[in-house]
């Protein structure tokens, strides 16, 4: 099993000496599950079937977020930074994450595995 988040954020300026704080204003998941196909064939089938199904998800997503209700307030011209991409030159998008997290399939998360692995054999 597995989640894919998608994390529209804006940032609070701190004083040095500390980084840029993240706030979060929207925060889309899709949960997965992860399968091992037999051959090649059915790992295209399911990955044309997976590629449709994730497009109409973020279309979904991108048509909600479009409301006016769910957009932070326009930033003045100082403030642009916090809210949008502007390393791009044609297009400024709303400052975005992707994240992903794999578990198996007690629900425990790879990182939680490894620490625990880690954990133990030090304990030895």
């Amino acid at each position: 099993m597995g989640q894919i988040s998608l994390e529209f954020y804006q940032k609070k300026k701190s004083r040095w000496p500390f980084s840029d704080e993240c706030i979060p204003w929207e925060v889309w998941s899709i949960k997965v599950n992860v399968v091992n196909l037999a051959n090649e064939q059915e790992r295209q089938i399911c990955r044309e079937k997976v590629g449709e199904k994730l497009g109409e998800k973020v279309i979904n997503i991108v048509e909600v977020i479009n409301r006016h209700e769910y957009l932070p307030k326009m930033p003045t011209q100082s403030e642009v930074d916090n809210v949008f991409d502007t390393s791009l030159k044609d297009v400024q998008p709303y400052l975005y994450k992707i994240t992903y997290q794999i578990t198996d399939s007690l629900g425990t998360s790879v990182s939680t595995t490894m620490r625990r692995l880690i954990k133990d054999t030090l304990a030895l």
